[in-house]
């Protein structure tokens, strides 16, 4: 059982010290099962960052995979198509591999869609509410319903919260006080941003309940000795210097397995991990070999001791691509990479003459923007120019604010972590470091492509129940209504310059 929540960083759950926001049934996962202290995603964007935790994978390695809104070319295999070839029955609800779409694929990497069965959160107490009406509990006992329960299985449950739009009133209806929010120091601790922080906490409890909701059904079943249940996230929470940045609050995720009394419960293990071994972490349960083009590698040994391994990591590695459409960015994307130790950050900014502006609208957002000059070093923290390199001490800087790049004193040190950047993307064939950019540059770009007239594209679809002929057919459309030229500018990143 895998559950992705969608733009949650590690910090505000209760098993990571939060008492800011209730999540009993995630903690009980925790005090039951094992806590990754320091996990983290390949990339900050919702796509790619799926596409690497389903292919084991540097999501840099996955071609039109490496960005958002793009597709999963069916070549790279994935952790379940690999249990489906061996007996599993899988299936999804909610948000799986998206936002993108399908073209060489007919059913999403995630698994078989199950989304049938649909209810209003918190029933009618709120006459606009922006979250999800999927009732992933519910389908993940209908799916277990559909057949033999003594068929092994593979659920992937992916909430589309805490992705905004946020409803406003939530938070308060819900006893959650903004007056009581932690604003990391990179943002304003200004009234607009705490309120909008607490709509994001409701939308995590919401979360929480449903968790509570699929082990009692677990419990109910007989099943909670026989499943393994593993929560994190896609990316961290949508503001400023947080989601879509290769700073801690966009990368380091919540990270929790249990599997009943299988796993030594309590347990909280500082290694470094990234969610690419998520994949072979599964395939070495379900007695599956992983295939060799895996860059992440399997926990087992970490949550079994004993079992054979290898060597504990001494940094993970994140890459940042084209994560939106800013045609004022000054280069329409900002990519970087970085290398993360338990001790420092490394981050190499590509096109350091861009401007990371790709941040998600929201209240936070227009606060910073509309205040930037009483607000102005934040300001350019979270939207002004950034230098090639950027290093950050995470044990006294947690929130890597302080760059210490151009400190003489950290040059060796600058050096160092460089060369071991830089060495590992060669290794696994970073197409930036092959000269080959435009790999990413004019990779496919579909949202643009659904727009108001065209279609009313909403998060439950993501591609997941569409036909080959439907897709094709939108595509047709948009062609013909758009023209050919305007159609090839929404494909590739360069809107505003030549085909």
């Amino acid at each position: 059982m895998f559950i992705i929540a969608d733009d949650l960083s590690w910090a505000h759950l209760g098993a990571y010290g939060s008492d800011e926001v209730r999540t009993p049934n995630l903690d009980r996962l925790a005090r039951e099962g094992v806590v990754f202290e320091n996990a983290f995603v390949s990339t900050p964007s919702c796509t790619p960052s799926r596409a690497s935790i389903l292919t084991g994978r540097n999501g840099f390695e996955l071609e039109e995979g490496a960005t958002l809104w793009g597709y999963l070319p069916a070549r790279f295999a994935t952790w379940t198509e690999s249990l489906a070839q061996n007996g599993y029955r899988v299936g999804a609800t909610g948000k799986g591999w998206a936002p993108g779409f399908l073209i060489d694929r007919d059913v999403n990497p995630a698994g078989q869609p199950w989304n049938g069965i649909r209810n209003r959160p918190y029933g009618d107490r709120f006459e606009e509410l922006q979250m999800s009406d999927i009732d992933y509990a519910a389908n993940f006992e209908a799916f277990l319903d559909a057949a033999d329960e003594t068929r092994l299985f593979s659920f992937w449950m992916g909430t589309f919260e805490p992705h905004r739009g946020y409803t406003e009133g939530v938070a308060a209806a819900l006893g959650i006080d903004s007056a009581a929010v932690t604003v990391p120091p990179f943002m304003p601790d200004a009234g607009e941003v705490r309120d909008d922080i607490a709509e994001y906490y409701a939308e995590i409890e919401y979360i929480d309940a449903q968790v509570g909701r699929i082990m009692e059904a677990l419990d109910r079943r007989g099943l909670q000795d026989d499943t393994i249940v593993v929560f994190t996230s896609d990316n961290g929470m949508p503001f400023p210097r947080a989601k879509a940045t290769l700073y801690d609050y966009g990368t380091r995720m919540p990270l929790l397995f249990w599997w009943g009394d299988n796993f030594a419960g309590g347990r909280r293990i500082e290694n470094l991990v990234s969610l690419t071994d998520i994949a072979p972490t599964f395939l070495e349960f379900a007695g599956v070999e992983a295939q060799a083009e895996m860059s992440g590698q399997s926990l087992a040994p970490l949550l079994i001791p004993g079992t054979p391994g290898q060597a504990a990591r001494e940094a993970v590695y994140m890459y940042r691509e084209r994560h939106g459409f800013y045609p004022d960015s000054g280069g329409m994307s900002f990519p970087s990479r970085a290398i993360r130790t338990h001790d420092h950050l490394l981050i190499w900014n590509a096109r350091p003459d861009a401007i990371p502006l790709d941040v998600d609208g929201g209240p936070a957002k227009s606060f910073m923007e509309e205040n930037a000059g009483e607000y102005p070093a934040l300001h350019a923290l979270s939207f002004g120019p950034r230098s090639e390199f950027e290093l950050y001490d995470v044990r006294a800087d947690a929130w890597q604010m302080r760059n210490l790049a151009a400190d003489g004193s950290h040059a060796e040190l600058l050096d160092r972590l460089g060369e071991r950047l830089f060495s590992y993307l060669e290794s696994r064939q970073d197409p930036r470091m092959l000269g080959r950019a435009e790999e990413f540059r004019y990779a496919p770009y579909f949202g643009v492509v659904f727009g108001d007239g065209l279609l009313r594209w909403t998060p439950e679809q993501q591609g997941q129940e569409m036909s080959f002929d439907e897709r094709r057919e939108l595509l047709r459309r948009a062609y013909e209504t758009i023209g050919e030229e305007a159609f090839f500018r929404r494909m590739i990143s360069e809107q505003d310059g030549g085909l």
